[in-house]
């Protein structure tokens, strides 16, 4: 408006200017309304998009976890088998071993034995040296006393 012009005067042409600015106000909220249900309507329509592509990538994601863990699984079977033979075969290697002292056991008896046997005949070695030393002793002593045991018994 101009410096004029009386602000307290509402001309003919100040109504329609107001009248216009109204129309386009108008217009304007009536286009706003149909962007703001457009907006609306692409915004459901993207949060469905994300909502399904966030369903199968979970979906997707859980079809791998499973399947990691049944592999997971298998090989935590396979290993539990592989201990188990492992753990047969120590068995058989105690069992073995077992068989190995029980015949290092039965060497070691005989081996007793054996000395038992060679301890009784020392014993009995000794005993015949024992005799031979006395008979030799013997011997020796009437070769000695010879003439005294001649005169003794008049021969």
């Amino acid at each position: 408006m101009s410096e004029n012009t009386d602000t307290n005067t509402f001309t003919q042409r100040d109504l329609l200017q107001h009248l216009l600015q109204a129309a386009q106000h108008s217009v304007t909220r009536e286009e706003m309304a149909s962007q703001f249900a457009r907006a609306e309507q692409l915004n459901l329509e993207r949060f469905e998009h994300a909502e399904k592509v966030t369903l199968e990538r979970f979906d997707q994601s859980d079809k791998t976890a499973l399947e990691r863990f049944e592999h997971a699984k298998q090989t935590t079977l396979e290993r539990f088998e592989e201990v188990d033979k492992r753990f047969e075969q120590v068995d058989k290697r105690f069992e073995q071993v077992d068989k190995r002292f029980e015949q290092v056991d039965k060497q070691f008896e005989r081996v007793d034995k054996r000395f038992d046997e060679i301890k009784l005949e020392i014993r009995e070695q000794g005993k015949k040296h024992d005799r031979l030393s006395w008979a030799i002793f013997s011997g020796m002593l009437a070769i000695l006393f010879k003439d005294i045991i001649v005169k003794a018994l008049g021969i």
